[in-house]
């Protein structure tokens, strides 16, 4: 998707993607998620669907403002459903805590999904402090169940960039995975391999999902 180009307008990522009405789309791995989200969200809403978009990790405050509706998960549907109408795209949230914007829990989703008309809903469902390349932990990606698909982000000025903890989030993951040795530049192949190993970047993808990067 970085390389679309604007002038092809609003179809890119729908189009990319294969995106179509009733979707649940799951960001995960590195920098770049919340961009994808926005692009996605603007894109979309511009054509007249009425987008939905929340977290299951947290997002920075100043991102929030850059979507036209949001408001808190527990206003209900009445209200949800007035700034689908009003905004077009519109983000749900539990509170705002320390600068970070934290999503209402895993298991409001069904309820979204069952209680208001959006035609898709994006989650933001990883984090990776900004840095372009992940490797999950444990408890790492929160990938809903109702997902239909999962989008792997990473960003590809990490090539060349050595691999440790200042340019990789949890770079022993794929050290202890590949063997790669600590600090030497990140390899093209590499990244793919990363992105495509179902125990780093395709991680809990939900049995029945599509997945792309």
């Amino acid at each position: 998707c970085r390389s679309c180009g604007a002038a092809d307008g609003i179809m890119n990522l729908q189009t990319a993607f294969g995106l179509g009405r009733g979707e649940v789309v799951s960001l995960t791995g590195a920098g770049g998620k919340t961009s994808l989200l926005l692009g996605i969200g603007r894109e979309l809403s511009q054509a007249g669907w009425r987008v939905l978009a929340t977290t299951t990790t947290r997002i920075a405050e100043s991102q929030l403002r850059l979507i036209p509706g949001a408001l808190r998960a527990e206003r209900g549907a009445h209200a949800i459903s007035q700034a689908l109408e009003t905004d077009r795209f519109v983000f749900l949230y539990d509170e705002i805590r320390g600068e970070k914007v934290y999503g209402p829990p895993e298991t409001t989703i069904g309820w979204l999904l069952d209680a208001l008309d959006a035609d898709i809903l994006l989650i933001e469902a990883d984090g990776a402090r900004g840095l372009p390349l992940k490797a999950p932990y444990p408890h790492e990606p929160v990938i809903v169940p109702e997902t239909t698909l999962v989008i792997v982000s990473a960003l590809i000025h990490v090539l060349g960039q050595p691999l440790n903890e200042a340019h990789v989030y949890n770079p022993e993951a794929i050290i202890d995975q590949y063997g790669f040795y600590p600090g030497a530049p990140i390899k093209s192949p590499w990244l793919a391999q990363i992105i495509r190993d179902e125990t780093l970047g395709m991680k809990g993808v939900p049995r029945g999902a599509r997945a792309g990067a």
